[in-house]
C-alpha cells in the first residue's frame, strides 16, 4: 500500500513539473543566430515540372481535341475552384432560417395583425435572403469535355503541390519506400505521376479512384502519352470509381487531393476520411487550396482521425500529426489566416500565358500556387529531424 501510494506521488510531482504548454529546446541559441526562412525544418524546393513524358502527352491531348476558348474555359474554372466553399450543413440552414423569420417578424408593427398574407410575404423573405446569404455549392459532374479543362488548369500546379508535400515524408523519413498507393478522387493522375517521380519502382501498386469515368479515361491516357494504344508509362496502375470495401485492405501511402470538397457534407466528408484512415499503413496525406476554406476543411479531417471512433476499423494503431505541425493540439490558426504554403511550378508549354491573380502569382520565371496540407501516420516513425520540436 504504501509503495503504491509513494509512486502516485512520485508520478504527480513529474507531472505537475511540466507545464501544459508545449516547450521549445533553443538551449544552443540557434534560433537567434539563422533566419526563419533557412530553418532545417522549412522545406523548399525550387521551380517544379512536370515530367516530360507528363508534360508532353498533356500538350497533346488538348492539341488533339482541339476545345474553342479553351483559355477562358480554364481560366473560370480555376476561379471557381479556388473560390468554392464548403455546403451549408442542413441544421446550419434550418437555425439561419429561423433567425430570419424572427427578425421578419420582429419588425412587423405590434398593433398589425398577423394574417396568412403576412406568414405568405414572411416566408418569401426568407428565402429570398437565404439565396442572398447562403453559399449554393452544387457538385461538379466531370464530364469529357471539363475534364480536359481541368487537365489545362489544374495538372502542372497539382502535380507541383502534390510533390512538394510527399516530399515532408521522403526528405525526414528516407527508409520509408511504398509498396502501394491509394489516391482517392484521382483525376488526371497528378499523385500518381509525383509518387513515380519520388520512389519510382519500389511502388508495386498505384490504385487510382475517381468517381468520373472520363477523369480515369483522361489519366490512363496521359500515362499512354496521348494515344490509346500507347504503352503504359508506369505500369500496374489500376482505376475504380469507388473505394475498395474491404477495411482490411491496407495500403503504404494514401492519398486525397483537392478532393474533400467534392463531398455533399460533413457526414460524407467524415465517413470518407474514417474510410481512408482505415485503408492506411502507413501515412495518410491530404492536400487542399490554401485558402481558410482549404484549411478548415483539414482541420475537419485532422479532428476526424485524431477523434478515432471508428467501428470498421481493425488497425488499433494510434493516430499521429506528421506535418506540418506534428502536434495534436487545436490549430492555432483556424480561425485567423490559413496555414499555407508557396510552391513555384512551370506551367504546361500551351500558347496563352497565365494571368497573374491571387491563385496563380508569376514570379522568378515560375508559377507561384498556395496550397495547405495534413499528413497523418500511423506509428511514430523516427523522422530523423536534426531541428528542435
Amino acid at each position: 500500500m504504501l509503495s503504491i501510494r509513494f509512486r502516485f506521488l512520485q508520478i504527480r510531482t513529474m507531472s505537475s513539473a511540466t507545464s501544459g504548454k508545449p516547450q521549445l529546446d533553443n538551449s544552443s541559441n540557434f534560433l537567434s543566430e539563422l533566419p526563419h526562412r533557412k530553418h532545417p525544418g522549412i522545406l523548399n524546393l525550387n521551380i517544379v515540372r512536370l515530367p516530360k513524358e507528363a508534360e508532353n502527352a498533356a500538350e497533346y491531348i488538348l492539341k488533339k481535341f482541339n476545345i474553342q476558348h479553351l483559355e477562358e474555359y480554364a481560366a473560370s474554372l480555376t476561379n471557381y475552384l479556388w473560390s468554392r466553399k464548403r455546403p451549408i450543413e442542413d441544421t446550419d440552414l434550418r437555425i439561419k432560417a429561423s433567425a430570419l423569420e424572427t427578425a421578419f417578424r420582429t419588425a412587423l408593427p405590434e398593433s398589425e395583425i398577423v394574417t396568412p398574407a403576412h406568414n405568405r410575404k414572411i416566408k418569401h423573405q426568407v428565402l429570398t435572403a437565404l439565396r442572398k446569404q447562403t453559399y449554393n455549392w452544387q457538385p461538379l459532374s466531370y464530364t469529357e469535355q471539363i475534364s480536359l479543362m481541368y487537365l489545362a488548369a489544374r495538372f502542372d500546379g497539382g502535380y507541383a503541390a502534390v510533390t512538394r508535400v510527399l516530399q515532408e515524408i521522403y526528405k525526414r523519413v528516407p527508409d520509408f519506400k511504398p509498396e502501394s498507393l491509394l489516391d482517392f478522387g484521382s483525376g488526371v493522375g497528378s499523385v500518381t505521376w509525383a509518387t513515380h517521380a519520388l520512389w519510382g519502382t519500389s511502388v508495386k501498386e498505384y490504385m487510382c479512384v475517381d468517381t468520373s469515368a472520363s477523369m480515369n479515361q483522361l489519366s490512363e491516357l496521359i500515362l499512354r502519352g496521348g494515344e490509346e494504344s500507347g504503352d503504359m508509362h508506369i505500369n500496374n496502375v489500376y482505376y475504380r470509381q469507388f473505394l475498395p470495401v474491404s477495411p482490411k485492405m491496407q495500403y503504404d501511402l494514401v492519398t486525397s487531393a483537392f478532393s474533400l470538397n467534392e463531398l455533399p457534407n460533413l457526414s460524407a466528408r467524415q465517413k470518407t476520411i474514417q474510410a481512408l484512415w482505415r485503408k492506411t499503413g502507413g501515412f495518410l496525406v491530404l492536400v487542399e487550396n490554401g485558402t481558410k476554406e482549404g484549411h478548415q476543411l483539414l482541420m475537419e479531417a485532422r479532428d476526424t482521425v485524431l477523434r478515432g471512433g471508428d467501428k470498421e476499423i481493425w488497425d488499433n494503431r494510434p493516430a499521429c500529426i506528421f506535418a506540418p505541425c506534428p502536434h495534436q493540439l487545436k490549430c492555432p490558426r483556424l480561425q485567423k489566416l490559413p496555414c499555407n504554403f508557396v510552391q513555384q511550378y512551370q506551367s504546361l508549354p500551351l500558347k496563352w500565358v497565365r494571368t497573374t491573380n491571387y491563385i496563380n502569382t508569376t514570379f522568378g520565371g515560375g508559377v507561384c500556387r498556395f496550397d495547405s496540407y495534413l499528413i497523418s501516420h500511423r506509428t511514430h516513425l523516427n523522422a530523423g529531424r536534426s531541428f528542435p520540436s
